[in-house]
């Protein structure tokens, strides 16, 4: 059975068929399909909406639903808001995000409705990070109703841009906002995550070629650095140099058109998916011969090897760099590639960028986007063992270890913080892809791991 949620109203017939649900469940259902139904991308800014209308509306809705629940609420410009409970100093947290990547062609379900189906729930942000949050916010509103007594105060910070750097966040610590003592993001697996490695999204904006310039009118591919791309197309024009070339492809207004397609999947592991732009490559390279820089690109990314043959081969506990060629664009006769590393503690970001300059021609601009720092947390201290704890007392699971993972999260924004899920071992949740998922099952257990979790961090901080 299907029950697709439209605009919040229609879950009569799933409460109907699942009488053994708890309120709690039925109203966290509710509240992430409003979520869920909110294409929060980040957009143009706007007066106290600095990711866009979206983002700011589903801000807007947690921290409407968050006061519902009898929270204290706040925010911070529309970068950031906060629910907590508690009184005196601020003990223990999470932080998790509202912001979404775009959602490609392919789902089986609209992808910002939620669709509930074979004990799956369905939906752009499900997974990443609208229902892991949904947890969070009722976690700490059993404490609320329980009138638990706390050291300190428990706060919920959930931000707006953590898809595109974070900014959400730093901005909430440079405006002076409270920081919690201790403090977990749900965004990531259990049981915790020790280790992150560094990012670094690199623009590569290839020399000007005459041949190029002239031949090419159209190229794109991929929606952001950090989703494998399952799309790239080109238009070359008719009677062109490289339309003399192109001899097996139709003439179709004027143009003669490639498309690759691929799978998507989240940049941090490309080979989960199918790149589309790396399959589009070596095809344009053949058709403009003279491009150098073109040329580079397609023989530095063919395959997965691609950072070992940039020198930066090198692995740690967190793993080897990753590389994934995430968008492709054509502006002002020149070509722009942009691309997600992955980093081992080892390298940074300068370091990428001084590898990629030796593989380009001269004349290539090469700009870094954004960068972070890897995140190692020591597996032994309280934080990461409290947390480990607060997992196999309620899973049963002892003999999992912390991760070490090439994802990046809040922890790296804030002292005193790790991932602590909400993905459970062995579960395959699709964040970034199409299909994103999360099992319905585990979204009613998040709540009494997270609980707990808070009230184990407020002790160990107080």
């Amino acid at each position: 059975m299907s029950i697709v949620f439209v605009n919040n109203l229609d879950i009569s017939l799933y409460i109907k068929y699942n009488k053994s649900m708890n309120d709690d469940t039925k109203d966290m259902i509710k509240d992430l399909a409003a979520l869920v139904e909110v294409p929060s991308v980040a957009s143009a800014a706007e007066e106290n909406a600095p990711f866009g209308r979206e983002n700011r509306r589903a801000l807007d809705i947690f921290l409407s639903r968050a006061k519902e629940l009898g929270l204290k609420t706040g925010e911070c410009g529309g970068y950031a808001g906060w629910a907590e409970y508690g009184e005196g100093k601020l003990t223990a947290g999470a932080l998790a995000h509202l912001d979404v990547v775009p959602a490609s062609d392919g789902w089986t379900s609209p992808p910002f409705t939620l669709d509930v189906r074979g004990g799956m729930m369905y939906g752009r942000g499900v997974s990443d990070d609208k229902g892991p949050l949904v947890a969070c916010l009722y976690a700490l509103a059993r404490l609320a109703e329980e009138k638990r007594m706390l050291r300190g105060r428990v706060r919920l910070i959930t931000g707006c841009n953590e898809e595109e750097g974070s900014a959400c966040i730093k901005h909430y610590v440079s405006s002076g906002c409270e920081i919690p003592a201790l403090s977990f993001t749900p965004d990531s697996d259990f049981p915790v995550t020790a280790s992150e490695k560094g990012i670094a999204h690199i623009a590569v904006t290839l020399p000007e070629s005459d041949e190029t310039a002239v031949s090419l009118a159209e190229l794109s591919g991929g929606t952001r650095p950090n989703i494998v791309p399952d799309f790239c197309r080109a238009a070359i024009r008719a009677g062109s140099p490289a339309a003399k070339r192109a001899k097996d492809i139709p003439e179709e207004g004027g143009m003669l058109r490639i498309t690759a397609r691929g799978v998507s999947a989240h940049g941090s592991a490309p080979e989960k998916g199918d790149n589309a732009i790396t399959k589009l490559l070596p095809r344009l390279a053949e058709l403009l011969p003279r491009d150098e820089g073109l040329r580079a690109a397609a023989e530095l990314f063919r395959d997965l090897s691609s950072p070992a043959r940039l020198g930066l081969g090198g692995e740690d506990e967190s793993g080897k760099t990753t590389l994934n060629v995430g968008m492709i664009s054509c502006s002002d006769r020149r070509i722009t590639l942009t691309l997600d590393l992955r980093l081992p503690a080892m390298y940074t970001a300068g370091d990428a960028v001084k590898a990629l300059g030796k593989a380009f021609p001269r004349g290539t601009d090469i700009r870094v986007l954004h960068a972070a720092k890897a995140l190692i947390a020591d597996e032994d201290s309280p934080l990461v063992r409290t947390l480990m704890d607060v997992y196999r007392e309620h899973t049963g699971d002892y003999s999992s270890r912390p991760l070490h993972i090439g994802g990046g999260t809040y922890a790296k924004e804030l002292p005193g913080c790790v991932a602590f899920g909400a993905v459970f071992p062995g579960r395959e949740t699709h964040m970034h892809e199409t299909d994103e998922c999360y099992p319905l099952a585990d979204f009613e257990k998040l709540v009494d791991i997270y609980r707990d979790a808070f009230i184990r961090l407020d002790e160990l901080a107080g």
